[in-house]
């Protein structure tokens, strides 16, 4: 019964495809460091302590790993989640911001869910807008008020730029993260190598 229940999960997600691609078991651990956040984060999807956000380079497994944990999480602990893949969800979400019940009707589930995996957060094609900025805010701080739910965070921008674009989202979301950061932005994107 709990696994049936943990598929249907893991199919409202949005996750159900990427899971069975970027597990654990798939990370490469050709380097040392790709050995130590793979044991951080099968730790830290044993028992989830504040959120974890992998930041950095395209190509260097920030959504790889991301996945791999959201997916133990699911499957192994029976959590609720939601997948958003930000660039998406942004345009749709801002078309929406004049029209106040669907615009809650797509946020409050991502707001609520036990479980919020951020994929490409803040991926905008240039700087993020104001209206990225509001709307990641919004999402955030009503996650970041709730000290029971795990948001799980893959980005191109780092803990020092995101401070730089927003001082209130960066500083809320480096508290939460704070032991679970990880910027990969000095390593290979291996698509490349």
């Amino acid at each position: 019964m709990n696994k049936r229940k943990n598929l249907h999960l893991l199919q409202e997600s949005g996750l159900a495809d990427l899971v069975k691609r970027y597990t654990f078991d798939a990370w490469k651990t050709g380097e040392s460091w790709q050995q130590t956040l793979l044991q951080i984060a099968r730790a830290y999807a044993k028992s989830p302590s504040g959120w974890f956000y992998a930041a950095g380079r395209p190509g260097t497994g920030k959504s790889h790993i991301c996945t791999a944990i959201c997916g133990e999480l699911m499957l192994q602990r029976g959590y609720p989640a939601r997948y958003v893949l930000w660039r998406d969800f942004s345009v749709e979400a801002k078309a929406l911001v004049n029209d106040a019940e669907r615009y809650r009707e797509l946020l409050e589930p991502v707001k609520k869910t036990r479980l919020l995996y951020l994929d490409d957060f803040m991926k905008t094609g240039s700087r993020p807008t104001t209206g990225d900025v509001n709307l990641a805010f919004e999402i955030i701080n009503a996650r970041y008020n709730d000290t029971e739910k795990i948001t799980v965070i893959s980005s191109e921008i780092t803990a020092a730029k995101l401070l730089q674009i927003d001082e209130a989202l960066g500083s809320r979301i480096m508290e939460r993260a704070r032991n679970n950061y990880f910027d990969l932005s000095q390593y290979a994107n291996f698509r490349l190598t």
